[in-house]
């Protein structure tokens, strides 16, 4: 292994933030792999997507199972695309998250707690609810401490990505949990719609994905609002939209968009993160402005793109939009810190659990 990719692999965002005066939009990370974020390339990769295959990633394969959507390709990445989608329809589940936004906000401590850890945790709440048709704390607690152990920091995620590479499957109880949940499941439940024979990858590929970049977008959206003088009092409707497309390029809830591989064995890793802040795309790159223009073609995917592009994303940006509008209708919100430092969670950029939020009632 190369310098090159050993600082990719073990220091992924100073790495990146190491390259982005790359004026190409390309660094090759070894022979035959190369990362990518020029918008030209980027264009052209998700264009000819279906035509590629996409290797899994070493860090959550083992995790999610090798049988998740997440690697699947062909026939059966279509079939698994074609239920998913209209299942995860954001419109459709609106009421539903409603009430669960509601009840989270009530239920919030008058002391500081966690940004990061509340969103995460509400937005598990939404997903399991859809997944499975009913509430349940006990398994979806079981989930989150499973998680935890293996991405709750960049230390734990290296050592069982590199030393115990067997170990991050889930434990057969978990598993036991999760698919009896599954298969008890009755429509509209989206476990229902799911086949028996990839039940588990499925379920737990619902659950991770379902849960995780909602939550990091959400916690960054308030983050940037928070750090943005007047701008909670100004947010109508068209200035909450911008403010969520801008929190999503500067801190994308995903740093990478999965692995590309051609036909003669080339490797293409799309970089979200480096795209987003390429300084030939967009002006001040670094700087937070939801008036910002549209930007071209391929310089803005924060849900991924191509065939690979995340099914979830209306439901994931219905959820963001309600979340943040309920809790400042509600509550004056106060973060303990006014700039924070990114933790990896497997490839996603969350701010870290110790951005405390102190939020006070409006009345």
């Amino acid at each position: 292994m190369n310098r090159t990719e050993l600082g990719f692999r073990l220091r992924l965002i100073p790495f990146l933030d190491s390259v982005e005066s790359l004026e190409d939009g390309m660094v090759r990370l070894r022979d035959r792999r190369w990362l990518v974020w020029h918008p030209d390339v980027m264009s052209a990769l998700f264009r000819n997507d279906r035509d590629l295959r996409h290797p899994p990633s070493r860090t959550l394969s083992p995790l999610l199972g090798s049988r998740s959507v997440l690697w699947l390709d062909g026939a059966e990445h279509t079939a698994y695309r074609r239920t998913l989608t209209p299942a995860l329809r954001g419109t459709r589940y609106q009421a539903l998250i409603e009430e669960m936004v509601e009840r989270s906000i009530g239920a919030l401590p008058s002391g500081p707690t966690s940004l990061p850890e509340w969103t995460r945790k509400l937005t598990l709440r939404i997903i399991g609810r859809i997944v499975f048709g009913v509430d349940d704390d006990e398994l979806l607690a079981a989930f989150t401490r499973w998680l935890d152990r293996r991405l709750g920091s960049r230390v734990r995620t290296l050592a069982h990505r590199c030393l115990t590479p067997d170990s991050t499957r889930s434990d057969p109880h978990l598993d036991a949990m999760l698919l009896h949940r599954a298969r008890t499941a009755e429509p509209p439940a989206l476990a229902a719609f799911l086949p028996p024979e990839d039940l588990r990858d499925q379920v737990v590929s619902l659950l991770f994905a379902g849960h995780e970049t909602t939550a990091s977008a959400t916690a960054w959206t308030l983050y940037w609002i928070s750090r943005t003088p007047g701008l909670a009092e100004r947010l109508d409707d068209d200035l909450l939209e911008a403010t969520i497309r801008e929190s999503l390029r500067l801190s994308p809830p995903a740093t990478l968009a999965g692995n590309r591989m051609s036909a003669d064995g080339m490797v293409i890793t799309p970089s979200i993160y480096l795209a987003h802040r390429r300084a030939a795309t967009y002006e001040n790159p670094h700087v937070f402005d939801p008036a910002r223009r549209p930007p071209p073609p391929g310089a803005f995917f924060p849900f991924g793109g191509g065939v690979r592009h995340c099914p979830g994303r209306d439901l994931a940006l219905l959820e963001i939009r309600l979340i943040v509008t309920a809790l400042l209708r509600h509550k004056r919100i106060k973060l303990s810190s006014p700039t924070c430092t990114p933790q990896l969670r497997g490839a996603a950029m969350a701010p870290p659990p110790s951005l405390a939020m102190v939020a006070t009632c409006r009345r």
